[in-house]
């Protein structure tokens, strides 16, 4: 058994460094920008199974990958459905989180995903690059768990030295190494094969988006944590399981949200390196955000920024915060009805075993942006 795992964690290796091979050797070919990755949340993937091992097909007709991502595609297409289920884990948490600002992380469309807001590097893009990638890392390495990949299998790490020498350490645990590693190569593999002009413009966006990708991949790996099992007589305990699993997503999105309210604005150096604007702020960890634009306005709906404006949008009239009416309306006023609710009421647990609920309805008030 235990030869049998080394065997496997040799070829996975080895098709991690022919996948290296692969984008240092498209790493000088020009690219142009054009639909993102994150499209792969958006529209559903046909199973691996469909397609015979090392044929194209399959990558061939996903749209929005690079050169790069591609060839990592050709070589490892069974991982292609849980890319997508990570952006669109991403996409969603990115919503919730801002789904009470102006800004709401809303889709425009299947191919270019957020928009041309976007282009503009800012915190909001900083953000979603860094909650699209921790998703990534989130999707494979459970998928490796679940024996879902050919390969990656339960997570290896190396006992907490502070665990109890009686409790036990296996299990089957998400396997965040390999896909850290994995999440690291194809979702930086469009940064790293342009090739722009050292200090431009475009250089220090591609750096932005390097540093914010690894904030996302740092939040998955550091938050993933000990989970432990009982074991013995009538829940005595007198034994526990342990291993390595992630944490629940929307911790991570709460953390990631912290980092955006304390990310660091940034600049393109002498030396083609990012550095802070002012220079009294501490200098940002591989954990923290970074953005090199202001944002734009997101009050009124702009074609040229992409943003999408507040009319429209539902308020709350009595919050001071940003989903109230004033801020949220930036103080245009609002327009006010009356709608219907429905939802269950006067729950009872009845014997045994299901929850028996009624309907309510109530006429409630709804405020939104003129």
């Amino acid at each position: 058994m235990e030869n049998r795992r080394r065997r496997r964690s040799g070829a996975a290796a080895e098709r991690l460094l022919t996948a290296v091979a692969f984008l240092a050797c498209s790493s000088q070919m020009p690219v142009v920008d054009g639909n993102s990755w994150w499209s792969l949340g958006l529209t559903p993937i046909q199973r691996p199974e469909m397609f015979i091992i090392g044929a194209q097909p399959l990558c061939s007709q996903l749209s929005g990958l690079s050169q790069g991502q591609r060839k990592l595609c050709q070589l490892y297409q069974d991982h292609m459905t849980y890319i997508g289920d990570g952006a669109k884990t991403g996409i969603k948490e990115c919503q919730y989180q801002f789904r009470q600002r102006r800004w709401n992380c809303s889709t425009v469309d299947n191919a270019s995903v957020f928009g041309r807001v976007m282009q503009i590097g800012s915190r909001e893009t900083a953000f979603t690059y860094a909650i699209s990638a921790a998703g990534v890392v989130n999707a494979i390495s459970r998928a490796c768990r679940e024996g879902e990949l050919s390969t990656c299998g339960c997570s290896r790490a190396a006992r907490p030295r502070d665990l109890p020498r009686d409790w036990l350490w296996g299990g089957c645990g998400d396997n965040v190494h390999y896909g850290y590693r994995f999440a690291r190569e194809f979702v930086d593999a469009r940064e790293r094969e342009k090739n722009y002009p050292r200090g431009s413009t475009e250089h220090s966006r591609m750096l932005m988006n390097l540093h914010n990708n690894e904030a996302g991949r740092q939040a998955v790996y550091n938050l993933a944590n000990v989970a432990c099992k009982c074991h013995g007589v009538s829940g005595s305990c007198s034994l526990k399981t342990c291993w390595l699993q992630l944490a629940d997503f929307r911790r991570v999105g709460e953390f990631l949200k912290e980092k955006y309210s304390s990310a660091a604005a940034m600049r393109i150096g002498r030396k083609g390196k990012l550095e802070l604007e002012d220079k009294r702020f501490n200098t940002p960890t591989p954990e923290d955000l970074v953005y090199i634009d202001p944002s734009p306005d997101y009050c009124l709906r702009n074609e040229t920024t992409g943003s999408m404006g507040t009319q429209g949008r539902y308020c709350n009239k009595t919050s001071e915060g940003m989903d109230g009416c004033e801020l949220m309306c930036c103080g245009r006023g609002y327009d006010q009805f009356k709608t219907y609710k429905h939802e269950r009421c006067h729950c009872k647990f009845h014997w045994c075993c299901y929850v028996k609920c009624k309907r309510c309805t109530s006429l409630v008030d709804q405020f939104v942006c003129k």
